[in-house]
């Protein structure tokens, strides 16, 4: 079950890629430098036997021709930017595109392109570091980041920091793995049941970008206040969840207002949202300081290869994972009240997010 390190092996870049493996008495997840992605997170099922919660790949070789956003860490700026382009202090900063026509992840010099750099790894944790360039990705000023990995007891945790040098620039960061918590060979998510601690919910134009406001979940397909599944919520139906005419799923971004004051950086660690897969009885809450969640039901997967190709000869199928996304709001730069994202020189950003996991009766 558990993917091999040898088959990770490799340059890119003239870079080294390495998959590296972290353990406590409960988790074992498995990391790839390469684009410092989450490739495999065993945990146990009610019956004590264990369950590969994530989709991945099992080589580097098929993780290069995959889909580029599976298990990585976002920088520098997660999910759109509206027209790859945005004003700081009257001043226009335009970005290389990639959505076509705007900048997603990061763009194409984006933080799940990359081979970062190993500071530290022991048996239960893993420290990286990758420096975002202006020269490299188009966004003013350059970022250090640094990126740590550890797992204890039942919880995964990701701590980032972050310091801007040479200009004001902004600044979104999260970490995108596929939970399909029946385990990844499983190809559907879609019965899961989800909770979401948000009222509100950002609604989307054809191409995917944020319209500026906020709608309130109460009585629609978009309200997971209360546990429900995804299957049901998508029954009930919703125009943004055809946007364009096409059915998208969810790929939204849910948020609590007043969690977005006036300058406000970020909030205290708090809970944000629960999975829960009926059969195996695994259960994960996510916990995070980010003021907004993206929920993506990962409907754009069709089983077309080499993208949708996944471990142990498995095809990545329409709405086979759900992704839950602690993140600054979309496209921020451009709307107002959409909360602070730009960030000065010198300035220190930090973020954590908590995966934790248990297991239902």
């Amino acid at each position: 079950m558990r993917l091999d390190p040898a088959r990770f092996a490799g340059r890119v870049s003239g870079r080294e890629v390495r998959l590296f493996e972290l353990r406590s008495s409960a988790l074992s997840v498995a990391v790839c430098n390469h684009g410092a992605r989450v490739l495999q997170l065993i945990v146990p099922d009610r019956q004590g036997r264990e369950r590969d919660v994530v989709l991945g790949h099992d080589s580097l070789a098929q993780l290069l021709e995959g889909m580029p956003s599976m298990g990585a860490f976002i920088g520098r700026y997660a999910n759109r930017i509206a027209g790859a382009r945005f004003l700081i202090r009257g001043q226009l900063h335009r970005l290389p595109h990639n959505d076509p026509l705007h900048c997603v992840h990061g763009g194409p010099g984006g933080s799940r392109h990359q081979v970062f750099d190993v500071l530290t790894s022991a048996a239960d944790r893993l420290t990286l570091a990758w420096t975002f360039r202006s020269v490299d990705d188009g966004f003013p000023g350059d970022v250090d980041l640094q990126l740590g990995y550890q797992v204890h007891g039942s919880t995964l945790a990701i701590d980032y920091s972050a310091v801007v040098r040479g200009a004001s620039t902004p600044l979104n960061f999260t970490s995108h793995p596929f939970f399909n918590l029946e385990g990844q060979e499983s190809g559907c998510a879609l019965d899961h049941g989800l909770q979401i601690a948000a009222d509100h919910f950002v609604p989307v134009g054809a191409d995917r970008i944020a319209l500026g406001h906020f709608e309130p979940v109460a009585g629609t397909a978009f309200d997971f206040r209360t546990t429900r599944t995804l299957r049901a919520a998508m029954g009930q139906g919703h125009e943004q969840l055809t946007v364009g005419g096409v059915s998208a799923g969810f790929d939204h971004s849910f948020v609590n207002p007043q969690d977005l004051a006036a300058g406000q950086i970020a909030c205290a660690l708090r809970f944000q949202a629960q999975l829960q897969a009926p059969g195996s009885g695994v259960v994960m809450q996510v916990w995070s300081d980010a003021p907004s969640l993206q929920l993506y039901s990962s409907a754009g997967m069709d089983g077309s290869l080499p993208k949708h190709a996944g471990k142990h000869g498995r095809v990545h199928l329409s709405g086979s994972a759900v992704c839950l996304e602690p993140q600054r709001l979309p496209d921020a730069p451009n709307q107002v009240g959409f909360g602070h994202c730009i960030f000065e020189p010198g300035q220190r950003v930090q973020g954590r997010i908590e995966y934790r996991f248990s297991v239902s009766p």
